[in-house]
């Protein structure tokens, strides 16, 4: 009776028409040409934008979210500059499925090709990836980028029909801007330096130079205090330009013209720098090495960090080529009771991997609103238990999953205000797994959209049989792969690894562990962290003696990314709290690192 209950679930329709695009038929809707000006041939993934605004670019619309533009794409195989390529009427796109579902509409077209390139690795797999997954002015954090070498069109505005061919002509080019630096100012300064290692192990992996880049803040007295060494306080996140640890380090004020949020941003990013650099401060007796990274794949702006078959070994090129130059570079300590992690987001579940995987290492992790530490909650999906990653299990029912929310404590800026304050409470879905998934399917097949669920998917995956990652999901109906599953499971969930380990890392992690997440995570990032609590408090033999806050205010679950409450105690906005990481985690390092440190060791740090 079960199975044919399901055999009637995987049979029934889909709720949204995504799926079934018309055959070939008619004239193709759209030509894009590649301009003689290219002076190359063309190889990527070309998307065509609909929007029905152009206050910014089609090609920037393309979301999960209600606003978002619609798009249709095809790869692209080294059309020659004066080529063109068609887009028929039977691509596929998203969120509408179809063509015929948009025609008659007058919209704003745009057309952009992302390029890619063949990357021959080491492991004797040769893959078609993106270039870039990153932006000339940094990285993606998570959304469709740009990246240098991307050629796109100009925007026009017309009426689609079947019968019809728009024609638009690829004619200009993402170049490469001036780089300001890890400093912001283009230069390494007193306060902030920027090193750069060949990582050997990375660059076997991938057949071809691999560098990690870290940006550096230097502690106050760093110049005055020459026999003094220093812990080290890695701040995982997204790719970066700039040195931008969670807020920024702005040495000057806000600006006269500055606005809404703009000003509130610029605000506490020199509220940062006067504090670092104050003799008297929350700094105080808390003098350290503070490092962002930037380490991005093909496959996104960021690694994840750890080892992985399809990323390659990102957690021993961090851990083994690139921090002891740092430290060595810059006096630090070098020892794994001086050095702490924290992160937010994508940069939270790096920060608490670290510390799993390399538990002697660091000597404590701060991590907010993390990416899923428990795939029994990967978002709204348990991959184990569950069948589909699109619908909930039912005998009659299809109830889509929901991927993202909006904000119940909302941060808000009023027109005209530089004041943040908390929005009103809705959660109210803003896009479903199916959607969010389809859109990174449209956008590069293959995990290659730079795309959130793809990563994911190229991290925790082992390599498929046709050298991509191995699908956890089939991309078009969401039925979960339990092979896959069970390798995620044992290789890169973190709570289970913590269960089925904890005899031997309970010890060597008693009172490191340290995770914040907002009740209502917009990306429901609070299932898994609620799961790991209840584990983490259970914990006996020994107890882990660490902390988990889900971040609530007058009843209403903060949103993403909830880092914990101001210093003082004060409940902040994220807007606000989100600017504080150094000021709020910092001074409770030291103190562990203080209660920590060895007989004899160098203390200077802490002295001033």
């Amino acid at each position: 009776d079960t199975l044919m209950i399901w055999l009637l679930f995987l049979l029934a329709p889909p709720l949204l028409a995504l799926y079934n695009p018309l055959p070939h038929v008619g004239v193709p809707p759209f030509r894009v040409r590649i301009s003689p000006d290219v002076k190359r041939p063309v190889f990527g993934r070309l998307v065509v934008f609909l929007a029905v605004s152009n206050d910014t670019e089609p090609r920037t619309q393309c979301s999960d979210g209600h606003g978002t533009a619609q798009i249709f794409a095809v790869d692209v195989d080294h059309v020659p500059p004066g080529g063109y390529v068609d887009v028929e009427n039977s691509v596929r796109g998203y969120p509408r499925g179809s063509l015929v579902d948009v025609q008659d509409m007058e919209v704003y077209i745009q057309a952009e090709i992302r390029p890619y390139e063949v990357y021959n690795r080491g492991d004797g797999v040769n893959l078609t990836l993106p270039t870039s997954c990153v932006n000339p002015d940094g990285g993606n954090d998570g959304e469709y980028p740009s990246p240098i070498g991307t050629i796109y069109t100009s925007v026009i505005y017309a009426k689609l029909t079947l019968n019809n061919t728009i024609e638009l002509e690829a004619n200009m080019e993402v170049v490469p801007t001036h780089s300001p630096g890890c400093s912001g100012e283009g230069n390494d300064t007193k306060w902030i330096k920027t090193v750069r290692v060949n990582s050997s192990r990375l660059s076997k992996f991938w057949g071809r130079d691999m560098v990690l880049e870290a940006c550096v803040l230097l502690p106050y007295g760093f110049y005055d205090y020459t026999h003094a060494r220093y812990p080290t306080v890695i701040a995982h996140g997204h790719y970066s330009v700039i040195f931008a640890p969670g807020g920024g380090f702005r040495p000057e004020p806000p600006k006269p013209d500055a606005r809404g949020y703009e000003k509130i941003a610029q605000t506490y990013d020199h509220y940062l720098y006067t504090n670092w650099t104050s003799s008297d401060s929350i700094f105080k007796h808390s003098r350290m090495l503070v490092v962002t990274i930037n380490h991005p794949v093909p496959f996104f702006d960021d690694s994840y960090a750890v080892n992985s078959a399809n990323v390659g070994p990102y957690g021993d090129a961090i851990m083994l080529d690139l921090l002891p130059v740092v430290e060595k570079r810059f006096r630090g300590i070098g020892e794994g009771w001086a050095r702490g992690l924290f992160g937010g987001s994508t940069g939270g579940w790096e920060a608490i991997a670290a510390q799993v995987f390399y538990p002697t290492e660091f000597n404590g992790v701060y991590a907010a609103c993390p990416d899923p530490v428990s795939f029994t909650s990967y978002t709204t999906v348990n991959i184990y238990e569950e069948r589909n990653a699109y619908y909930y299990d039912a005998p009659f029912k299809k109830t889509p999953r929901p991927s993202t929310r909006d904000a119940y404590s909302g941060t808000i800026v009023a027109p005209g205000s530089s004041n943040v304050t908390f929005g009103h409470p809705y959660g109210q879905t803003q896009a479903t797994m199916e959607e969010s998934n389809y859109r990174e399917l449209i956008l590069g097949p293959r995990s290659r959209s730079c795309g959130q669920f793809d990563i994911w998917e190229a991290v925790f995956s082992p390599r498929g049989q046709d050298g991509y990652p191995q699908r956890i999901w089939d991309k078009s109906t969401g039925e979960i792969n339990k092979t896959t599953a069970e390798y995620w499971r044992d290789n890169y969930d973190l709570l289970h690894i913590l269960k089925r380990d904890w005899k031997k890392l309970g010890p060597l992690l008693v009172g490191k562990i340290h995770l914040f997440v907002g009740g209502s995570d917009t990306f429901f990032l609070n299932n898994a962290v609620m799961d790991m609590q209840d584990y983490l408090e259970s914990t006996t033999e020994p107890y882990y003696n660490g902390s988990v806050v889900i971040g609530t205010h007058d009843g209403r679950g903060f949103e993403h990314c909830f880092n914990g409450y101001a210093p003082d105690g004060t409940v902040l906005p994220n807007g606000i709290t989100r600017n504080l990481y150094l000021q709020k985690f910092i001074p409770a390092m030291s103190k562990r690192f203080l209660d920590s440190a060895p007989p004899n060791a160098n203390l200077i740090w802490a002295s001033y």
